[in-house]
């Protein structure tokens, strides 16, 4: 089985919430909604968050424990699973709420991470 290292998937998750800033910057909640092209695309990278988050260790995500790491990755499935169901209010919450805070415990696993590989 291919292993990518860890830093790989912190990359992932940084890239995917850097798109979804820019694919709602400046967007209402009704824009958001009524554009599909953005929902979808926004949609996708939240799978890819959620996947990431899954090669990521417990070790590591113990360092960030104010995160709900099993809810993001619920969060991934119910996207995959339950694409019919999925609120864009909900989607719309996750991006204005969430993601500034995923955004900074990320950048902390990411130093957590890096002082693993080079101790001082």
């Amino acid at each position: 089985m291919f292993k990518r290292d860890i830093g790989l998937y912190l990359n992932d998750i940084d890239e995917s919430m850097a798109a979804i800033e820019d694919y709602t910057a400046g967007l209402s909640y009704e824009a958001f909604a009524g554009d599909r092209k953005t929902y979808s695309a926004t949609l996708r990278e939240f799978i890819v968050i959620g996947e990431a988050i899954a090669g990521i260790p417990d070790s590591l995500k113990e360092k960030a424990p104010s995160v709900e790491w099993r809810l993001i990755k619920d969060f991934r499935n119910f996207i995959v699973h339950e694409y019919f169901g999925v609120d864009p209010r909900i989607v719309w919450d996750a991006v204005q709420k969430e993601l500034p805070v995923l955004k900074v415990e990320v950048a902390l696993l990411r130093q957590a991470y890096l002082a693993q590989d080079n101790p001082a």
